[in-house]
Parts: C-alpha cells; structure tokens; sequence
C-alpha cells in the first residue's frame, strides 16, 4: 500500500513537475477549469471581477452533458459578492500543489518565424525588414497554492494567471499572426479565448474557433460526405472509422 507521501492523491500533494516526471498522468478536472468561458480581448480587464470571464453549465441538471457556451453563469457574481462556487474546485485530477504554465503559442513564436523565413538566412539583404520578429520568448508563470487548502484551486490558477496573460497579448496577437503566415501581428480587435486542454501549456484560439470547438462542430467547410466521394469511399468502416489505408491515399484533390 502507497503510503500518504506517495500518494497523489493524500495531502501533501505533490507538485505539477514532480507528477510528470513520475510518469503520472495529469487531467484537468472536468467540473472546474474546463467549464471556464475565458475570454482575451482588447477591452478584457486584468481584474476577475470585470474580466467577462465565467462558468459554462453543464451535466445533469443540463441538457447538454458536454459544457454549453450559449449557457454561462459569472464567474464573479457582484450581487451576492461571491466567486463561483467553481473556484474552490481543484484544478486537476489528481491535485497538485504547485504548477508552472506556459503560453505555448508565445513560447514557440521564435522556432515559428524562423521556420516560415528559413530563406531570409540565405539573402543578408532582406533581414533587416525581419529583425526583431518572434523574439517573444515566454518564461512561464508559476501558480503555488495560496488558500491554505494544501492544492491548487481554480482560482488560485485564474487569479494569477489571467493579468498575466493580459500582459502577454500583444506578443499573443504577434505569435498567431506568425502560425498563420503573416508577418504582421493579429488586429488589436481580435477576440480570443483561452483554451485550458492543457494545464500547464495553454493555448489561444479565436472567439468563433473556440465556441465551435466547444460545441464540437467541424470546422467550416468540412463535409465527410464530399470527403468520402472525392476519394471513392462509399461506406465507412465496420467500427465507424476510414477504411484501411484510406488515410495512405495521399492528398487529396478536387
């Protein structure tokens, strides 16, 4: 029997980098941060109490099991004066008492932009239009328990977290400018969510990307049926899946 040290999940709970390098799996717990609506915009206050953000329902009481964008609930309710009862909620299973997070569309923002002007290596000439572009290196940002709880809450995450990254959205807007083939940074007035898939490498995805993926819809556009007859696939497998080697069939071509 795991004595209550090694434990993950006894007190004194182990921090985020000692439970990955144990090899121990890390979720999100699916009743806090994942019910987050969090929003990054350019009016969003670094202060949670005016900062849009709040908590999606969910589960049986709801219709839908799976968190519902179209349904929110603030995550700071100013008439009872009080957070959501989410916050106390620890961030993930098992619970950890300490996490660094990164930003990752920041922290590879460099490897980004010399990977699409490889070429501007070769003509000396042009690298002065480039300097000083995906040089927004993110060091990271530690969140250690602070409610006396023994684990890290939802809210110690949010509360440390987000005026950071509000901080950071420039270099954010900069970073997906980069990944989406422009030189030139995102509009200032570009709507963006953050998505919590990960606790300790968050990413951001545009408002209408993120509520599309939350509603688990296909991305415009996307048709299986036109997908299945641009490649002379007239059912699907016996489990619901592509037939064998359909994934080997190359590009394909209108």
């Amino acid at each position: 029997m795991a004595s209550p040290a090694n434990n993950p999940q006894q007190p004194p709970y182990r921090t985020h980098a000692a439970l990955s390098a144990a090899k121990q799996f890390i979720s999100a717990n699916p009743e806090g941060l994942k019910l987050l609506f969090w929003p990054l915009n350019a009016d969003t206050t670094a202060a949670l109490e005016t900062s849009g953000l709040a908590v999606m329902a969910a589960g049986p009481k709801h219709p839908n099991p799976d968190p519902d964008p179209d349904v929110l609930a603030p995550y700071w309710d100013a008439a009872a004066r009080a957070w959501h009862p989410v916050s106390q909620l620890p961030i993930s299973e098992p619970k950890v008492s300490e996490i660094e997070v990164q930003m990752r569309d920041v922290s590879g923002w460099e490897r980004d932009w010399e990977e699409r002007h490889w070429e501007c290596q070769l003509e000396d000439n042009r690298l002065a239009e480039y300097v000083g572009q995906g040089k927004g290196v993110c060091h990271g940002c530690g969140v250690s328990e602070v409610e006396g709880g023994g684990y890290v809450t939802v809210h110690d995450y949010v509360s440390t977290v987000h005026p950071w990254l509000m901080g950071l959205r420039g270099d954010i807007l900069g970073a997906l400018g980069t990944s989406t083939d422009n030189d030139d940074p995102l509009p200032a007035e570009t709507e963006l969510m953050v998505s919590c898939r990960l606790l300790d490498k968050l990413r951001m995805e545009k408002r209408e990307d993120w509520i599309r993926n939350a509603r688990k819809q296909p991305s415009p556009g996307f048709s299986l049926r036109e997908l299945m007859e641009q490649n002379g696939v007239a059912h699907l497998g016996p489990f619901g899946g592509f037939p064998s080697g359909f994934l080997q069939q190359g590009p394909i071509r209108k």
